[in-house]
């Protein structure tokens, strides 16, 4: 017996899937006919499960979006929790449904409780920033690492803790939070370039002494963490020292940190009232004051 479509443009499954949605197929209509829209509607979830598992995503999700509504309608809580997850899985495979996502995942994590077949509330909430609908992405990190952390899971604390790090671009509202927790878990066990982002933060939050004694730990060559060691002492008014710091870095116009380090000497000799060593500095790189006014700084 062919397989019945779900839809109607299905193509046929052979072997023992193909029976088992057969089966599911007919059980479903037995189910409606006899008015138990709740049974016909957990067997539409089983249902998409199988089409997932034997890759008809198109039907899958078809069969998983009625699945939702009627489970929804059916006032079948946890299963359509089930269910907003498994669309989650089969919209992931179609690059237009980001927005959907994104609107699932706010509804999962806006459930009472979450059932077995769905990932804990801290897998959830990690996922969650990857789509649409998170303003600050931090705050969801640091909630999954405060569950992480309440389960004993000090290594997925760490990981979600550095993540939210990653993602906290210009002046963060965790600021202080981040660097507190970083210190807690890490301590002074951090690459440069981390040990750098904590020195941005901790300047941004006024507290450019603590900064600049945090980059003064390391002091092994990294220009991430030089040139931030340079902008620090040029907040604080420490223009020679500035200067010195940043200039192994401003040697060559292809070095990596030859702009930021750049800047840093130029502002440094301004400072000073060095205006010709400021114009000299960059005439020997073949620049112009004018060459500086897209690096930042921050």
């Amino acid at each position: 017996m062919p397989h019945p479509p779900v839809s109607g443009h299905a193509e046929p499954v052979p072997g023992h899937s193909g029976r088992a949605a057969d089966a599911l197929v007919r059980a479903i209509a037995a189910r409606t006919a006899a008015r138990d829209p709740a049974g016909a509607a957990r067997l539409r979830l089983d249902l998409a499960r199988l089409l997932r598992d034997t890759g008809r995503w198109d039907d899958a999700t078809e069969s998983a979006e009625r699945a939702r509504r009627d489970l929804d309608r059916a006032g079948l809580t946890d299963d359509a929790t089930a269910a907003r997850w498994l669309l989650i899985e089969l919209y992931e495979h179609r690059r237009d449904h980001q927005a959907e996502i994104g609107a699932l995942f706010g509804a999962l994590l806006a459930a009472p409780r979450l059932p077995a077949s769905v990932p804990s509330r801290a897998v959830l909430l990690e996922q969650s920033v990857r789509y649409p609908g998170h303003r600050d992405p931090a705050v969801p990190l640091l909630e999954a690492a405060d569950l992480h952390r309440d389960a004993g899971d000090t290594a997925a604390e760490t990981r979600v803790t550095l993540e939210a790090l990653s993602r906290a671009t210009g002046t963060p509202p965790q600021a202080a939070e981040l660097v507190s927790r970083v210190d807690t878990l890490l301590g002074e066990d951090v690459s440069p370039s981390l040990r750098a982002e904590l020195c941005r933060l901790e300047g941004l939050l006024g507290r450019r002494e603590q900064a600049l004694a945090r980059a003064r730990r390391d002091p092994v060559g990294h220009g991430d963490l030089r040139t931030r060691e340079g902008f620090l002492l040029l907040e604080l008014g420490r223009y020679a020292e500035a200067e010195a710091v940043a200039r192994p870095w401003a040697g060559r116009e292809d070095d990596e940190w030859f702009w930021e380090a750049g800047l840093i000497v130029v502002r440094s000799l301004r400072a000073r009232d060095r205006e010709a060593d400021a114009v000299a500095f960059l005439a020997g790189h073949g620049l112009e004051l004018t060459d500086l006014d897209d690096v930042l700084l921050d």
